[in-house]
């Protein structure tokens, strides 16, 4: 419930400093209402449209553009280098070594690897164990990618509401003779050009990227539930 009353606060806010913000009279590639009208809108209906948890999954894939940014215990990298290490343990017949390396490891999914290891899981039972972390996998990236992509397709429409914002203003000051004609003129074009600009160099690229990185760990998934499999069968062949 929180989120909405937000997102109705941003928007209440942002469609009020369209109407009556007053831009300076200078052009500039710089214009604090047009990047209000854009990002304010673009957050506000974010806001409306997702929860509160989903919100900060998306904040949180920001930092993925900045390597070196903290050690995410579901990093691609730490799933594949704990599960080569518990595979060759196990492949060496070392089973208190995969136990203590299961218990420490940072990783959900090598837990459930280790655990489908020594209840010999296969088929339908080894699917089902791997299919919930696919299914945690969705839960967690599909949102952040639908508000990226819903971010990238909103901001040229809030672009195009500063414009004709700025172009309300600029007819009533030049009926009104004021003089403020640039500022005006700042509003109008800086809004649509940060609205393209956001949409299209931050927005869709960012859902791209979630897309991307979610099909990465489908297939880091698939390749540990093929390699448990393939050391069941080998242990059920040595019996």
């Amino acid at each position: 419930m929180f989120t909405p009353i937000l997102g109705l606060l941003i928007l209440s806010y942002v469609f009020f400093i369209a109407l009556t913000g007053q831009s300076s009279d200078q052009l500039g590639f710089l214009d604090f209402h047009a990047g209000v009208v854009v990002l304010g809108g673009v957050a506000g209906a974010l806001c409306l449209s997702m929860d509160r948890r989903s919100l900060v999954e998306m904040l949180r894939s920001i930092r993925d553009i900045f390597p070196g940014v903290g050690r995410n215990p579901h990093d691609i990298k730490v799933i594949r280098a704990e599960f080569k290490e518990l595979r060759e343990a196990w492949s060496g017949g070392q089973r208190a070594k995969v136990v203590d390396l299961a218990d420490k490891a940072l990783s959900e999914e090598v837990r459930v690897a280790a655990d489908a290891l020594f209840r010999h899981l296969e088929g339908a039972s080894l699917g089902e164990s791997f299919g919930q972390l696919r299914l945690n996998y969705i839960s967690k990236f599909q949102p952040v990618i639908e508000g990226w992509d819903l971010a990238g397709r909103l901001a040229p429409s809030f672009g195009m509401v500063g414009t004709v914002t700025g172009m309300v203003q600029l007819f009533k000051n030049m009926a009104s003779n004021t003089g403020n004609i640039g500022g005006a003129m700042a509003m109008a074009l800086l809004a649509t050009l940060y609205g393209i600009t956001f949409g299209s160099a931050i927005g869709s690229p960012m859902a791209a990227r979630i897309l991307n990185r979610m099909n990465e760990y489908m297939a880091v998934l698939d390749f540990m539930e093929q390699s448990v499999s393939a050391l069941n069968e080998t242990d059920r062949r040595a019996v």
